[in-house]
């Protein structure tokens, strides 16, 4: 079994591989209208923390085609289930971007709100009222229901293949990294 140490080894070992062929990304934001929504991607693996066995959750926010900000982290609680796992990574998301619209507020645009994520249980739990057959999940979670009832929220399900969010959770071949770099507008400068 590795140690917390060796697997911050593995990661910046696998980091390194992958930018020593992309030494520097540069992000580009294209001139776009002014847009009124934003949009979410969220994605978890499960138990990936070969040590904690804790979960990695990454989310994804764009207004129009500009990623304003990514955030990835291991969550907090170990996951009984994918389904639990990827609701987390679901909330956060939504939680990251109520923040957003928060922020546009402030400078008086009103934005609004979609989340999209590859998890079919996920997305179900969100659209349900109530816990049904789970029983494990936290029932402070659920206060997603009511954003997507309130219509606060649009809820939809994205391809894993893809969800940006993908290469911040798990390993991804590197034919994904760049396709999901270039939805990012980013693109490899050499040098």
């Amino acid at each position: 079994m590795a140690t917390p140490h060796q697997g911050n080894w593995l990661i910046l070992k696998r980091l390194a591989r992958y930018l020593i062929g992309a030494p520097s990304i540069v992000q580009s934001f294209n001139w776009q209208n002014v847009e009124r929504s934003s949009c979410t991607f969220a994605d978890s693996d499960w138990a990936g923390d070969k040590v904690s066995r804790k979960s990695t959750r990454c989310g994804m926010m764009f207004i129009g085609e500009h990623a304003s900000k990514s955030c990835s982290s291991n969550q907090s609680t170990i996951a009984i289930s994918s389904a639990e796992a990827e609701l987390h990574a679901l909330l956060k998301g939504a939680s990251q971007s109520l923040g957003l619209r928060s922020m546009a507020a402030d400078f008086g645009d009103v934005l609004k709100g979609s989340i999209s994520c590859d998890a079919s249980a996920a997305i179900g739990i969100a659209h349900r009222q109530g816990l049904g057959k789970l029983r494990h999940v936290n029932v402070q979670w659920l206060w997603i229901q009511s954003k997507v009832r309130d219509k606060e929220f649009k809820v939809s399900k994205v391809n894993g293949k893809d969800n940006p969010a993908d290469m911040f959770t798990k390993h991804v071949c590197k034919d994904d990294i760049d396709k999901h770099t270039r939805f990012l507008n980013c693109y490899v400068v050499e040098g």
